[in-house]
């Protein structure tokens, strides 16, 4: 009767993989809202395409190949792809009648387990924003977005070149945003002057032909641009460099979800 429940799987699975397919790929479009709804899915994806490869259904293992594909750039996981994409020679070997090519499975099973272990967000780091929240006024907001990373806080004094002022205001980078607020006196939190997202943000060093501006920078974004002044030339430094990190990294990340999101579209079209 093996042969009864292999023909009356293949027939389930032939009726709702598209669906199974369809909902691993909103998953992975979504991937940056909900990190914890990707490492569920890496699960489903893992069972599905060992089913296909057990079942030797070919075109059902290349769409979900895809998508391990898909899963696997979003995270910049460096692994050999050979055999995930459904070469011919992995695909021969895996339909004779069903049988299962352990080799195969092991290589997904290997895979998918690496994703798990490179999704899994660092408790110390999770904890760190909590905090950070808990000191900015709606700071739950910030939370929102689950990988959303804090990077440094501090002083900083803005300078206003109309005015001919300056303000001390606190500056908390996160992975993705640079935020700079102003501390209530009465409550003791700090209400948030201005959010500036780092993906169109532009850092210019403020020069050192003066002594005055030895400590400072440029911020040059769309919303607002300013010079900032930091108490010593070091501090400055790490400013600079922290934030030009920081924006290196969003800007891949933003990329990496524009390209996801093309093939997608792309996919629906076919």
């Amino acid at each position: 009767d093996e042969m009864t429940l292999q023909d009356y799987t293949s027939q389930m699975f032939s009726a709702n993989w598209h669906h199974i397919h369809g909902v691993i790929n909103a998953t992975i479009d979504n991937a940056h809202l909900d990190l914890a709804g990707l490492d569920c899915c890496i699960d489903v994806l893992e069972y599905s395409l060992c089913t296909a490869s057990y079942l030797g259904m070919t075109v059902e293992r290349s769409a979900f190949s895809k998508l391990l594909s898909r899963v696997n750039r979003f995270n910049d996981l460096t692994v050999k792809k050979e055999r995930v994409k459904g070469d011919k020679s992995s695909s021969k070997r895996s339909t004779s009648g069903g049988s299962l090519n352990f080799e195969d499975v092991d290589q997904v099973r290997s895979l998918t387990k690496k994703l798990h272990g490179s999704l899994a967000i660092d408790g110390t780091k999770i904890e760190m924003m909590k905090q950070v929240a808990k000191r900015i006024r709606n700071g739950d907001i910030l939370l929102n977005d689950p990988s959303r990373t804090f990077v440094r806080e501090g002083d900083l004094t803005k300078r206003h070149q109309l005015a001919g002022r300056s303000s001390t205001y606190r500056f908390f980078l996160f992975s993705d945003v640079l935020v700079y607020a102003h501390k209530s006196p009465n409550q003791g939190d700090y209400k948030v002057h201005e959010e500036l997202p780092l993906h169109l943000m532009k850092i210019e060093d403020g020069g050192i032909s003066l002594s005055t501006k030895q400590n400072s920078f440029h911020i040059h974004h769309p919303n607002k641009s300013f010079l900032v002044v930091a108490s010593s030339r070091i501090e400055k430094q790490q400013w600079i460099d922290d934030i030009n990190n920081s924006i290196g990294q969003e800007v891949k990340r933003k990329a990496k979800i524009e390209k996801s999101r093309i093939e997608a579209a792309r996919g629906a079209a076919i």
